[in-house]
């Protein structure tokens, strides 16, 4: 009997009906997942990618928001040049600089200025946009290449007056940094984030630009992206449990995400795809500077303008979920307190006393930021605070020579008297801060940089700099295999860094442990996976991943293609791939953007010394001279270059002068010492040696050279010695211990 016979008819109806449901009920399920059934809100979010509609779309909605941003340096960041928006005096005013005359005046109710072109010429200019507000102006102009160009000379809207942004240097009418070159180009530089929906444009085949945007300002959708879905969805759509379309940028949003999204705009980075679409991560489209000399101090205070973001990863605050808008207005952009009364929305009232700050109460001294926020001038007359929110340490500064606040303040006294004053108040324990190990790694302490390194409790950008710094050692095998281990860390920053790492190293031991990374879901990880595998020249044509990346990267390429820089990396990648008259020719290009770039100068000297164009090769070199005289590199090169062509006299002359001045080369030193043993100046060569050794003392070559040097002038003594150093850090070295065995 079967197991249905059991029960009745009536039940047994029940029963297969249910079953019959049920089944009826899982088909109907299973093919809504197939078919990926959504929402009819989701639908509609799905239907058209969402364009620009302009701030007059937000207006009726967002009323509040609007009046808070209309007037803010994000509405005023950029203007078409009328009487309502010139701030300076064009009264036929003169203003002059290092023996240039600037000449501001008005005609047919337009601006002007008379001042030099890139050949030292004067030419009337015609002002097109006013750029910024407050505490200086710029102006633009627009040449006929579709560049639009920044004046170097701004207007003080505090002094009311002209001054110069860069008045303590010698500008070469034809220089990168003076107002017709690349730097003062609004296109290149500044564009993207002083207006809405920006696109760059540029054509590197004709050296144009056709540069567009949808709004000229920081206008809503350059921080909320592109609004056409949000604003249909409110307007036509009457399901109200429907979700609506999310933007780019809303309060929900997680700390580090917002950050993220102010990050694009406040940091000092380089831009790797040709237009920011609102999508993916900051990194998919930015690669931010590291804590490094000049951007920044050795311990990661501000030097150069960093733009915030690379100060404020730093910090304890964004290790703690505390954001931007935690301290700022989002659309006025101003602060949401007054004073201390700002720290003390998070601070106990404790520290906003004289036993915590031993200054008199509402003087500069007693104010937070003054101690935690210190700041520098840039661009003439900005003064823009530090947002690393550090603890003041003169106890470095004593050690390593790095600014304090209490010096920037005290500045009649010494490091030594404001480190004993802090010991006094405040006890000599210090809490185990990042800027320690940055410090004594930049002073020779490899140790310090690999412990920083692999403690994640440090901000990410912390590490990656001192992986970075690591790795520009010279590292053992074991060192090698240990930065490893950082191809998969949780950071991308230093996940990026240790892919660069093995490019620097160019070792082609670590192909599989770098292949994975061509996937990564970050795209600053995947490019730098692509340049390592191209310098180790690395066959990958039948990788998609690879192709996939590398495609991505070539955009990275073409997008900074009106950079010296870009165009220098250009010529490095065709090198690799061993197109050198590609090379060549974006080298050249480099120059043409750049006259005073020297990397492509000096790679171009070596190009075309390859190519049996020695003359040629010679007055790259002697150029790099000229302009840099304190360059090593370029005597380096120049000495090995005479060594080739058998002038003994100039390589001997050129390597000396190498070994005299920064950066410190171990090679110059090495090969300076070989030269010299072959010329029988065997003394000389070890009194070389000797100053190199100052600065690598456990370097395995140079103490080759010396104990060669000591064995020639029979120098048994002090051979043994140094052979017996060689024996400590190669032990297994067999010719060292026959040597040794000799000496004895």
């Amino acid at each position: 009997m079967s197991f249905l016979k059991t029960f009745d008819c009536k039940k047994n109806n029940l029963y297969l009906k249910k079953v019959y449901y049920i089944l009826i009920i899982f088909f109907l399920v299973y093919a809504c997942k197939k078919n990926e059934y959504q929402p009819k809100s989701d639908i509609l979010q799905k239907t058209e990618h969402a364009k620009f509609v302009g701030k007059e779309a937000c207006i009726e909605c967002h009323k509040l928001e609007y009046d808070s941003w209309n007037g803010s340096h994000h509405e005023q960041a950029m203007k078409i040049a009328d009487s309502t928006t010139i701030l300076g005096d064009f009264n036929n005013k003169t203003f002059e600089h290092k023996g240039v005359k600037n000449t501001f005046f008005k005609r047919e109710n337009s601006f002007y200025v008379n001042t030099a072109d890139k050949n030292g010429d004067y030419r009337d200019y015609k002002i097109v946009y006013t750029f910024g507000v407050t505490p200086l102006q710029q102006y633009i102009v627009k040449f006929p290449d579709g560049a639009y160009q920044c004046l170097v000379t701004a207007w003080d809207t505090e002094k009311n007056k002209w001054f110069h942004l860069q008045p303590n240097l010698e500008l070469a009418h034809d220089e990168w940094i003076n107002w017709t070159g690349g730097a003062m180009r609004w296109n290149t530089a500044c564009a993207d984030c002083h207006s809405t929906n920006l696109e760059k444009n540029f054509d590197s085949k004709t050296n144009t630009f056709n540069t567009t945007f949808s709004e000229i300002n920081v206008s809503c959708e350059a921080c909320h992206g592109p609004a056409s879905n949000h604003v249909s969805f409110y307007k036509n759509y009457d399901n109200k449990d429907a979700v609506p379309p999310k933007l780019h940028m809303s309060k929900s949003l997680p700390q580090k995400s917002l950050v993220e999204k102010c990050a694009r705009c406040h940091s000092r980075r380089g831009q790797i795809t040709k237009k920011f679409d609102y999508e993916g991560h900051f990194l998919d489209h930015y690669n931010p500077s590291l804590l490094i000399d000049p951007i920044y101090e050795l311990d990661g205070q501000i030097k150069d303008e960093d733009y915030v973001y690379g100060s404020f990863m730093q910090s304890k605050m964004y290790q703690n979920n505390v954001t931007c808008t935690d301290c700022h207005d989002a659309h006025s952009l101003k602060l949401k307190k007054t004073g201390n009364n700002l720290c003390l929305s998070c601070h106990e009232p404790k520290y906003d006393s004289k036993s915590h700050h031993y200054h008199q109460a509402n003087t500069e001294g007693s104010q937070c930021i003054n101690c935690h926020m210190t700041g520098k001038v840039y661009m003439g007359n900005d003064f823009r605070r530090d947002h690393s929110f550090r603890v003041p340490r003169p106890d470095q500064s004593v050690k390593y020579g790095t600014p304090n606040a209490c010096n920037g303040c005290h500045k009649d006294k010494t490091p030594e008297w404001a480190s004993e004053f802090i010991n006094s108040k405040y006890g000599t324990k210090r809490p185990d801060h990042f800027s320690n190990y940055l410090l004594e790694g930049a002073h020779g302490n490899h140790d310090a940089l690999y412990t920083l390194l692999s403690q994640d409790k440090f901000p990410e950008i912390a590490r990656a700099t001192a992986l970075y710094l690591y790795t520009n050692n010279q590292l053992s095998y074991k060192e090698i295999n240990d930065v490893r281990k950082f191809l998969k860390d949780s950071s991308i920053l230093v996940r990026h860094e240790a892919v660069r790492s093995f490019e620097k190293i160019g070792d082609q031991n670590y192909h599989a442990d770098i292949e994975p990374l061509l996937k990564d879901s970050i795209r600053l990880v995947r490019t730098s996976a692509v340049k390592y595998f191209n310098s180790i020249g690395a066959n990958m044509s039948s990788n998609s991943d690879f192709k996939k990346a590398e495609e991505e990267y070539l955009e990275e390429l073409d997008m900074n293609a009106d950079f010296a820089t870009g165009q220098h990396h250009i010529a490095i990648y065709n090198e690799m791939k061993g197109r050198t008259d590609l090379a060549i020719e974006a080298y050249r290009k480099s120059l043409e953007i750049d006259n005073r770039y020297n990397l492509s100068r000096m790679n171009l000297a070596l190009l075309v010394y390859k190519q049996g164009n020695i003359e040629e090769a010679k007055e790259l070199y002697l150029k790099v001279i000229e302009l840099e005289p304190e360059y090593s590199n370029s005597y380096y090169m120049l000495g090995l270059l005479f060594n080739e062509i058998g002038d003994t006299k100039n390589a001997l002359k050129y390597l000396d002068e190498s070994c005299k001045r920064e950066p410190v080369n171990i090679r110059a030193f090495y090969n300076y010492a070989l030269k010299l043993q072959g010329e029988n100046l065997n003394q000389k060569s070890i009194e070389i040696i000797n100053k190199a050794l100052g600065f690598f003392p456990e370097n395995e070559n140079l103490l080759y050279v010396k104990l060669i040097g000591e064995i020639n002038l029979k120098q048994n003594d002090k051979a043994y010695i140094t052979c017996s150093k060689l024996i400590q850090i190669a032990p297994s070295n067999a010719n060292y211990k026959q040597i040794l065995e000799s000496l004895k």
